[in-house]
């Protein structure tokens, strides 16, 4: 597993020296980093459960990003959509006639991100014995909380 995690380091930072080198590109800022760091977490979380090599992991990192691309959109949306319920509940009286349509939205959105996870799922867990699948499903049920525990700064368990 330390040289998954190394192998991961090390196509991140190569990612990050490529980016940096070319003439007027600036360094990720502070929202790009957290993704990215979200991005490895998540990737050696499923890993490190399933046990993966160095090539299983650079596939399971596709296959992520591939599910990452869908997921994005649906997460800024809801983002979008919560910033206005909370406007509201500050009694912002501009944000008061979206509310109902607001609501409507976090719940379709929140639906349609789990079709996404109920899909990144069933794509990880294709020939796997029982064992590994239950340690996939428990890894990606832990995920969302270790993603608040980052967000807060809070050290992993």
């Amino acid at each position: 597993m330390r040289a998954t995690a190394a192998l991961l380091v090390v196509l991140a930072a190569g990612t990050g020296w490529t980016q940096g080198a070319a003439p007027g590109n600036e360094p990720p800022g502070p929202g790009e980093q957290w993704h990215k760091r979200a991005q490895m977490m998540r990737t050696l979380a499923i890993a490190d459960a399933l046990g993966l090599d160095d090539a299983g992991t650079v596939k399971l990192r596709s296959q992520l990003a591939k599910f990452d691309d869908r997921r994005a959109p649906l997460v800024q949306q809801l983002v979008e959509q919560t910033q206005i319920l909370r406007r509201a509940a500050k009694g912002d009286t501009t944000a008061f006639a979206q509310v109902d349509g607001a609501i409507q939205k976090v719940l379709q959105l929140r639906g349609q991100i789990e079709q996404v996870d109920r899909d990144l799922f069933a794509e990880l867990s294709v020939g796997l014995g029982p064992q590994k699948k239950a340690q996939l499903a428990l890894a990606m049920a832990r995920l969302p909380q270790q993603m608040r525990e980052m967000a807060r700064g809070e050290p992993r368990r």
